[in-house]
């Protein structure tokens, strides 16, 4: 007989549970967050509040609906359903830790799409040391256009020199001494200089110091920041400083149309381990917004990356308030597509830097 009453006591508690979970699976629950701050308590609370006086809901800011259901599934697994990669961060040791984050999503840009770190070229370190070249100076590109900045403003410069697209080179090859990311950095100087900003431009060969130094290619970001420290002490109005890359992700991923013409798609790379973050970042978000106004869907976005064993996480940004490194393009994209995106680049870093100083200069 106890046996009867307790299952039957059971099957009642399961129904109601039921019950309760499809019913409140039916309001939109973005809200349900009471172990928060003090913010999302508060937003909480007037949300269950509107569930009863509708004209509160007029001051409930717009969030993506979400079910009661889902949320409840995240909280218990930490699973978000819509991101895959959380099925594997709670069961790989350090996975969660090292993940880069998204810090401003561009059009399409989620955990599936982010960008890929190139590999060492697979020649690197064959070279015999007559070979390897000797170090090169920074090579400081001609800009004669009128009305420019009287002393050097931006710094351009390449940690991984070698780093090119497969369009540019002859077979299945994206990696080169000549034909590389240091052909948009020079236009992107020479653009820059076109409206006025005046742009010292490094093509130093990172890679070949390593080689003549013994280093390893993960050493690649100490040899560049000897010459962006150089750079800043030797030009002490240098206040914009670019780290141009290539993305390792094919063109589906790295190509946009803009009214019936391809670019090369950009990103913006935040290290999370160096006390300008704050600055890069707002001055990254103010970039892709300009791009995204300007030329919508070029801008991949803004993400950030941790500081630990396999990310340098610093990226010589703690050198600059406003020093970022911009993923160009991937591997499959041609320099015709390449040359629209640096002109864009260019139109909206001139933007940002003429707007800034004419604020800068009303608050004196």
């Amino acid at each position: 007989m106890l046996k009867i009453v307790t299952r039957s006591t059971l099957f009642i508690v399961a129904i109601f549970c039921l019950i309760s979970i499809i019913a409140f699976s039916s309001l939109k629950i973005s809200y349900l967050s009471f172990i928060g701050n003090d913010d999302s308590r508060t937003k909480s609370f007037l949300y269950i509040m509107s569930l009863e006086n509708h004209s509160l809901q007029t001051v409930l800011p717009h969030t993506p609906k979400r079910s009661f259901g889902k949320d409840a599934f995240a909280l218990l697994t930490n699973i978000n359903l819509n991101d895959m990669k959380t099925f594997l961060i709670s069961e790989i040791p350090g996975l969660y830790a090292a993940s880069p984050k998204i810090l401003i999503a561009g059009d399409g840009t989620d955990f599936t799409n982010l960008p890929i770190e190139s590999p060492p070229p697979k020649d690197f370190g064959k070279e015999s040391e007559s070979e390897k070249p000797a170090e090169e100076p920074k090579e400081e590109i001609k800009q004669e256009t009128k009305n420019q900045t009287k002393d050097y403003v931006a710094y351009i410069y390449h940690t991984h020199t070698r780093e090119s697209y497969i369009p540019l080179l002859e077979g299945n090859q994206s990696s080169s001494k000549d034909k590389n990311v240091t052909l948009l950095g020079k236009r992107l100087g020479e653009k820059l200089g076109e409206k006025g900003i005046k742009t010292l431009v490094d093509t130093t060969d990172v890679e070949a110091l390593l080689l003549q130094r013994n280093m390893k290619y993960y050493q690649s970001y100490a040899v560049s920041r000897e010459l962006v420290t150089e750079a800043i002490n030797q030009n002490k109005n240098v206040e914009l400083v670019f780290d141009i890359h290539r993305d390792s992700q094919r063109k589906k991923v790295t190509t946009a149309t803009i009214k019936d013409q391809k670019y090369a798609k950009t990103i913006f790379v935040i290290g999370e381990g160096n006390p300008h973050y704050a600055k890069n970042l707002e001055f990254a978000g103010k970039l892709h917004k300009n791009l995204q106004e300007k030329y919508p869907g070029l801008s991949r976005g803004v993400m950030a990356k941790p500081k630990i064993d396999g990310n340098n996480g610093v990226y010589n940004q703690d050198l600059a308030e406003k020093g970022l490194l911009i993923e160009i393009g991937g591997v499959d994209n041609n320099l015709e597509e390449l040359n629209r995106t640096v002109d864009a680049l260019a139109e909206v870093i001139s933007d940002y830097y003429w707007e800034d100083s004419v604020e800068a200069s009303k608050n004196k």
